[in-house]
């Protein structure tokens, strides 16, 4: 169970505007509603923001969220919303940062709300169930009137640009008597950034509508949306949907209706009650009650009340035949309260439990690509992501194209997304792990309200190789300070957001680490140090910053810096000293230069695609190809400079690294291979037989060194730093003759899956139109090279 509470859902207003029949305030069996006063009081309000912020304080929570609720919050006016925010702002902003949210039904959302909710950076939820007939079944007013014209209207002053950014999303309760897709169809009208389907909150004392008529009505009806949602290309997020992913993969589902991992959360009714999830009003009289109110009980005291701990301990309070269900870690036993039955109290499973078993499979469930068809008469589609038409060719040719290289990066932010999503739960009250869940509760806060920052820190190359990492068992001798290194990933979103907030972040070599932007020198000896983030103001004191390196040819970081690096604890340089840094800013240009100048057809998508060099004192080299590198670091690149390595060849070096980054990434979506990527294939001329995957990496390297030494072979030579010079028409037959006898290995071996051989194809006609060449019976020449 958690030990503190981070959401926070204050009823503001006890009222409604509307009459909708399956609210679970007003139309379920607890009524207290009725005799709780109409307004919260800023008195109350003040209150509550005390318990909050001393509950921050004791726990060190970077940040909370509070959602405005009711009733209808919006009608407590334009003046008194005003006064409740700015008195809750008064007690808690220089305690813990509070992400304000409100739920409405939209009804009186005017242009004065919202420049109050800009000024104050609320955001808007509004509750819709579809088009006008779907809306009209419950949302009306008291004389039968319909509401869908002026909650539209509401949903266009969000979409206005002045106020897009307060435009949280769409809820839509669900209604099986509805056409599912003409629901799905009206919502997506609205251009929401999110959605959200709820469950009518029901119990086995009283089902919903529909229950038992067919074996998984609200499943099925569910379904229909999910399978057009997948064939749109998830043209939106879906809270529900994503929500079953996550908890698939054992990672915090982020909702109470799913998964195992707790989501703590606590009402303050607009008597100032501390209440439990509104949902348990559709269980019995009296269920969301504690006893407990902000004048008499701290939120720790909160965190002990019976129920509290129920809904908390997930696993723990589950009956037996849901901790015998297989799919028990997705579906999480449901809503807490939708398990109520009148003789057992909560001792069961969900009344929606048919259908949690239904979405479970179908929402889950892998999708599998074959091959790399661009089109479905090739009969061979991607997993998830599509690739642009014509560029899983492009690829296979050994270059690729911009268009594909960017459609690269999605695929990777998604799979970082998924990784990180993914991270174990931290054990224990540790620092480092207080950090982590710290970390991770901002970070998740953050990627909802400042999205695009978010995405700009996800899209760091290393945030992947940590994530990976913490899901394996390479950390487990410190997985602790491993963990909390979410709390980095939240600082750096922060910083770029422009948000303030304090955060602990774990110590490394005395350094705290902000991903992607720099590092933090810490005073003490503690496993943690706390990082203030001033928005878009002054760096922390001790800041050492990442590098860039902005020109013509690349536009790059150097991070020597990030403790999850390539080539960390081998050979990367820790921290450049100035000089060295410039010179390797200059060596980097020019190699880049002669990449756009001898092979533009390369240099394109490697500038669209390189994001990160890391500096490294040396490099493995066989024959200019560089050694594998089998961490997850999609758009970085290890290079070594000549002074540190004899062998380096800079451009060369960024080729090779980039062509292995590629052809990984397509590896993520396509399956190359029928067997174990360390399936040995044996290559003529090579002593040992080479890992089928290697093979590939390596061949990929070799056509696009062939293509760069062809190149360079009828350039204008120049001199290298040390003098050496190397023939150029004899290194272009070194990786012609590799590639030529790998790829012949390759479609010989048998273990290709139709990804691979399509892809064996593309190259052996890259190899065979090198041959065609004049090169090879060109006079030789001689060309400079390091």
């Amino acid at each position: 169970m958690r030990s503190f509470v981070d959401q926070f859902v204050l009823k503001v207003h006890g009222g409604c505007d509307l009459t909708c029949d399956h609210c679970y305030v007003y139309e379920s069996a607890d009524q207290s509603w009725r005799d709780k006063p109409r307004v919260m009081t800023a008195v109350i309000a003040a209150q509550a923001g005390r318990r909050i912020a001393e509950h921050a304080r004791r726990h060190r929570l970077p940040m909370v969220r509070i959602t405005f609720h009711g009733g209808e919050p919006l009608l407590l006016g334009v003046s008194r919303m005003r006064n409740i925010i700015e008195t809750l702002r008064g007690v808690l902003d220089d305690t813990v940062r509070i992400s304000l949210h409100v739920q409405t039904n939209g009804i009186t959302l005017n242009e004065r709300f919202c420049t109050l909710f800009d000024e104050h950076h609320v955001q808007v939820g509004v509750s819709l169930d579809g088009d006008r007939a779907s809306n009209d079944r419950h949302r009306r007013y008291a004389n039968g009137r319909s509401s869908h014209a002026q909650v539209l209207r509401a949903l266009a002053l969000l979409r206005r640009p002045q106020f897009r950014h307060l435009y949280g999303g769409i809820l839509c309760t669900v209604d099986i008597a509805n056409d599912p897709i003409a629901v799905y169809e009206a919502l997506l009208e609205e251009s929401p950034p999110r959605l959200d389907f709820l469950l009518p909150h029901a119990t086995w004392t009283d089902p919903p509508p529909g229950h038992g008529a067919t074996p998984a009505p609200y499943g099925a009806w569910l379904r229909r949306i999910h399978s057009r949602w997948l064939s749109d290309g998830r043209p939106v997020p879906i809270r529900l949907f994503d929500a079953l992913v996550a908890a698939s993969r054992g990672q915090p589902s982020g909702s109470e209706a799913v998964g195992l991992r707790p989501v703590a959360l606590a009402v303050v009714d607009t008597d100032g009650s501390w209440e439990q999830a509104d949902s348990l009003k559709a269980a019995y009289a009296g269920a969301p009650a504690t006893g407990m109110s902000v004048f008499t009980h701290s939120l720790d005291q909160l965190m002990e009340h019976p129920g509290m701990v129920a809904r908390n301990e997930r696993h723990e309070e589950l009956c037996a035949t849901c901790l015998a269900c297989p799919v028990v870690r997705i579906c999480g036993g449901g809503l807490y309260a939708h398990r109520y039955r009148r003789e057992n109290g909560f001792d069961n499973p969900s009344v929606y439990c048919a259908d949690l078993g239904l979405l479970a499979h179908e929402v889950t469930a892998v999708r599998t690509g074959s091959g790399a068809g661009d089109s479905p008469r090739d009969g061979l589609l991607p997993a998830v992501h599509n690739l642009p038409r014509g560029a899983f060719d492009a690829f296979a040719a050994g270059a690729g194209t911009v268009e594909g290289t960017k459609a690269l990066q999605h695929v990777q932010l998604s799979i970082t997304r998924a990784l990180v999503a993914g991270w174990p739960q931290p054990e224990g009250h540790s620092d480092l792990a207080a950090a982590a869940t710290l970390g991770r509760d901002l970070l998740v806060e953050l990627d909802g309200s400042h999205a695009a920052a978010a995405t700009e820190v996800l899209r760091h190359p290393f945030v992947q190789t940590w994530a990976a990492g913490c899901l394996g068992a390479a950390v487990s001798a410190h997985r602790e300070q491993h963990l909390a290194h979410v709390a980095g990933l939240a600082a750096a979103v922060a910083w770029r957001a422009g948000v303030t907030t304090s955060l602990p972040l774990p110590i490394r070599g005395g350094l705290t680490h902000v991903p992607g932007l720099g590092a933090s020198r810490a005073a003490g000896t503690g496993t943690t140090a706390v990082l203030r983030i001033e928005g878009h103001g002054r760096p922390p004191s001790g800041w050492l910053e990442i590098r860039k390196l902005i020109c013509a040819s690349l536009s790059v970081v150097i991070d020597d810096l990030d403790p999850y690096r390539v080539g960390h604890g081998r050979s990367a340089w820790d921290r450049l000293p100035p000089f060295r840094c410039d010179a390797w800013k200059q060596a980097l240009s020019r190699a880049g230069d002669e990449l756009f100048r001898l092979v533009p057809e390369y240099a394109g998508p490697l500038r669209a695609g390189l994001r990160t060099i890391v500096p490294v004192r040396a490099m493995p080299v066989t024959h200019g190809t560089g050694a594998e590198d089998t961490q997850r670091a999609f758009g970085a690149v290890a290079v070594a400079m000549p002074d540190e390595a004899a062998d380096a060849d800079i451009a060369a070096g960024l080729l090779s690294g980039f062509q292995r980054t590629k052809l990984h990434a397509l590896m993520d979506m396509y399956d190359f291979f029928t067997v174990a990527g360390s399936f040995p294939v044996k290559v003529p001329h090579h002593v040992d037989a080479t890992p089928v995957k290697r093979a590939f990496h390596d061949l990929y390297v070799h056509v696009a060194l062939a293509e760069l030494w062809q190149a360079r072979s009828v350039a204008p030579p120049v001199r290298a730093a040390h003098g050496r010079t190397i023939e150029a028409v004899t290194a272009f037959r070194h990786h012609h003759q590799q590639a030529d006898l790998i790829v012949d290995a390759l479609a010989g071996s048998g273990v290709l899956a139709p990804a691979g051989v399509r892809f064996a194809a593309g190259l052996r006609a890259a190899v065979d139109r090198l041959t065609g060449r004049s090169l090879l019976q060109a006079v030789p020449r001689r060309c400079s090279a390091p």
